[in-house]
């Protein structure tokens, strides 16, 4: 293999040959010749930008609120991990991250030298054998030669422009400071380009866009005598805004931990199971009894954080957070979920889903730990795994929280309201109809009332948040109860052919989709099978007719099965699934099944193992003897397939059996099923327990899925639901082997539910 800089003079050798000019009364030899050179060149050029692309980078930085910021360009210096770039791309203490042209995303190391006045820098990142430009030397440039340059404008990663040097000059008359001036383009996202010549020699790097087409570069050799004086600076050293005070904090378990204007933010996964990570406070613990508390804010509800507490190291301690809108109390015991202990998990209307939630937790010294959620005890329990040790914060999973307000102290004081300020602010709250608003001599009122008026309006806000997101989740329930009801209605019919299975698809994906008019698709399920049916030819047999369906649906209109994103849940919305044309075997299946019904031709679903398809089968006429026709279709290929087609697809070898159609209900119950798996996947319990709702509706038999139901509904901490279910599974079959274990399950239900009515 040729060295690199070996590639590069062969590819200026390949530029510089002249062209052979044919001699003779042929005009047009010269100018194909000519052409020839010119696509030769152009050829040669883009060769070249695709061995400096490599080495060039997108520098993605935030903001000091810690939100995306802007992009920039560096490039590869030196091939153990040295990146150089403008300083203002880095930014002043700023968090950012390299991308190369492949995708591999890398944090820096440390910032290996800067100068502010030159607006360079150089980074260092943890990566070896990078492929390294070449520096050139900028004193030998000339006004008028070509350049390239490859960055990152607008956001278009490793962009290639071409130019030429413009003239070597100062941007203020004896400033002492000679820039490149380049007659390229430079647009935001340029800045810390290279600027290259045909050599693939770096000569200048791009920093300043001064108007039109025209901008000004640092000289090479600037960048290579920062190169000589490396100091370097760890990120840790680097990274000062929003940085944890280390005399009050000290984080482990990975994660991204910060602290900004009173808040404390963690985010990204920690590096022990789970997620975990944990940031430990370094402020001295109080015998129990103590108490400690803070104020928590999850960015999604699939996530964990809160309070730990008497933590032996950083992996053994309690834990008291909210958990997908439960509050859970966990010991700690070890790294992974074996040495866990979940002690407690229940549901309380004290927590305020996407809220500001305050946590405590109280320790008498006994063993007894109390935990509270806005002031409401939901957890009331001895466990004597851990007597004493570390207080501090932690976080599970992916989604990021904020935390405020920590403290922890022998015993906090309580602060009274006077009565009369809440009578005061209930009077205010009842005159707010619609349309009024507080006066300004009401607030003059309040202030009146002193410090503790502020945060009693807080409160009072808080309180009348928690009823209307209680109305919501009514809301909400009561909208999950109604589809369902319909869909068990849908089914109802002791006439299959009176189902419509196009509807009660569509019912379930107005479980997750409530803004969408059923009607809307069914209609549009009409016009396609109208659009279809003008396409049959005169005296169609059903056979050719169902060829019709077949080539419109799939090849006409594009319908085809999700290769990409087969996992992603809108492949089971039949909503989704019509407007994209794009979906699972199922959902296509049923809307070729719903679309050849409406064009009388009698196809039903065949739920093999591992795939869906649908099935033509014509009876013989009246009076004729003879085999029923019968046609494979498979949707999610779009073509017709046969039985031994049919078998590679499934992946199983099928019997006559798995050739009988599927009921719709049966259809429907597959379909919910799907999304069970969905839920699980993704984490979702809430959406987990609706399908469960809808499956036993439809199929209340399915005793295998009630005790799942059983088991997640007991996760949730939703005991008395939990134990209907269990109760149901044991009366079913009281004699039963495996009822010991289920009585076992309702005895602790029992108590639970008894504890929490």
């Amino acid at each position: 293999m040729f060295p690199r800089n070996q590639i590069l003079s062969l590819l200026l050798s390949a530029c510089s040959v002249s062209p052979v000019v044919a001699k003779g009364p042929d005009a047009n030899a010269s100018i194909l010749s000519d052409l020839e050179l010119a696509k030769r060149d152009a050829e040669d050029f883009e060769k070249l930008a695709k061995l400096v692309k490599p080495s060039v980078v997108v520098i993605e930085s935030v903001d000091r609120l810690g939100r995306e910021g802007g992009r920039g360009t560096g490039f590869v210096v030196r091939p153990d991990g040295v990146i150089a770039t403008n300083f203002h791309v880095i930014g002043e203490h700023r968090d950012f991250a390299v991308r190369f042209a492949d995708g591999k995303t890398f944090r820096p190391r440390s910032i290996l030298a800067v100068d502010r006045d030159l607006d360079l820098a150089l980074v260092k990142i943890d990566a070896k054998d990078l492929p390294v430009l070449t520096l050139g030397d900028s004193d030998k440039i000339t006004p008028g030669q070509s350049i390239f340059s490859l960055g990152n404008p607008l956001g278009y990663s490793h962009s290639v422009s071409r130019g030429v040097i413009a003239a070597i000059r100062e941007l203020q008359e004896g400033d002492g400071r000679p820039m490149v001036q380049v007659a390229i383009p430079i647009e935001p996202g340029s800045s810390g380009s290279p600027t290259l010549d045909l050599e693939g020699k770096v000569i200048a790097m791009l920093a300043i866009k001064s108007g039109g087409a025209m901008g000004f570069g640092i000289p090479s050799n600037a960048l290579e005598r920062l190169m000589e004086r490396e100091d370097p600076v760890p990120m840790s050293k680097w990274l000062t805004i929003g940085a944890l005070d280390g005399l009050e904090w000290k984080a482990v378990m990975g994660a991204a931990w910060k602290q900004r204007a009173g808040i404390i933010s963690a985010n990204g996964l920690g590096s022990g199971f789970g997620g975990r990570t944990v940031c430990l406070s370094q402020r001295p613990v109080h015998d129990a009894p103590y108490e400690l508390e803070v104020e928590v804010r999850l960015e999604d509800e699939s996530g964990a954080a809160g309070l730990i507490f008497h933590g032996k190291d950083k992996e053994r301690h309690y834990g008291f957070y909210p958990t997908n809108g439960s509050l859970r109390l966990t010991c700690f015991e070890g790294p992974n979920v074996f040495t866990w202990s979940i002690l407690k998990t229940v549901e309380s209307d004290a927590y305020l889903p996407g809220k500001w939630n305050r946590l405590r937790v109280r320790l008498d010294g006994e063993g007894r730990i109390i935990c509270s959620v806005n002031d409401k005890v939901v957890i009331d329990l001895i466990d004597f795994t851990f007597k004493k040790g570390d207080v501090g914060l932690c976080k599970f999973r992916a989604p990021g929280a904020e935390f405020r307000r920590f403290r922890h102290s022998k015993r906090f004081q309580k602060s009274e309201i006077p009565p009369r300020l809440l009578r005061e602010i209930s009077r205010l709250t009842n005159s707010l109809k619609e349309g009024r608003r507080i006066r300004p001599y009401e607030v003059n009122g309040l202030v009146d009332q002193g410090e503790q008026a502020p945060q009693a309006l807080l409160d009072h806000a808080v309180e009348l948040e928690r009823k209307a997101d209680e109305l919501r989740k009514a809301s909400r329930e009561v909208r999950e109860r109604l589809i369902i009801s319909e869909l068990t209605h849908s089914l109802a019919h002791e006439d299959e052919r009176a189902v419509d299975l196009l509807r009660s698809a569509l019912l379930i994906a107005r479980l997750d989709n409530e803004h969408f008019d059923l009607q809307t698709y069914l209609d549009k399920a009409e016009r396609l099978a109208e659009r279809i049916r003008n396409k049959f030819p005169d005296k169609a047999s059903g056979e050719e007719k169902l060829k019709v369906l077949v080539a419109q649906l799939f090849e006409e209109m594009g319908f085809h099965g999700s290769t990409l994103d087969y996992q992603h849940r809108s492949n089971s919305y039949m909503n989704e699934v019509i407007d994209d044309r794009e979906g699972l075997p199922i959902t296509l299946s049923v809307l070729f099944i719903e679309l050849a019904n409406r064009l009388e031709l009698p196809v039903s679903g065949l739920g093999l193992p591992g795939h869906f398809i649908a099935m033509y089968r014509e009876q013989p006429a009246k009076g004729k003897d003879g085999q029923a026709k019968e046609i494979l279709i498979d949707p999610f290929g779009g073509k017709i397939v046969s039985r031994e087609e049919a078998e590679e697809l499934s992946g199983v070898a099928l019997t006559e059996e798995d050739f009988e159609p599927s009921s719709k209900r049966e259809i429907i119950a597959r379909m919910l099923r799907n999304l069970i798996r969905s839920a699980e996947r993704e984490l979702d319990p809430q959406a987990r327990l609706r399908y469960l709702d809808a499956l036993l509706a439809i199929d209340p038999e399915d005793n295998y899925m009630r005790a799942v139901r059983a088991m997640a509904l007991y996760a949730e901490g939703r005991f008395a639901r939990a134990l209907e279910d269990i109760d149901q599974l044991i009366d079913e079959n009281p004699d039963g082997p495996e009822m010991a274990p289920l009585r076992e399950i309702r005895d602790r239900l029992i108590e639970q539910v008894t504890e929490d009515p």
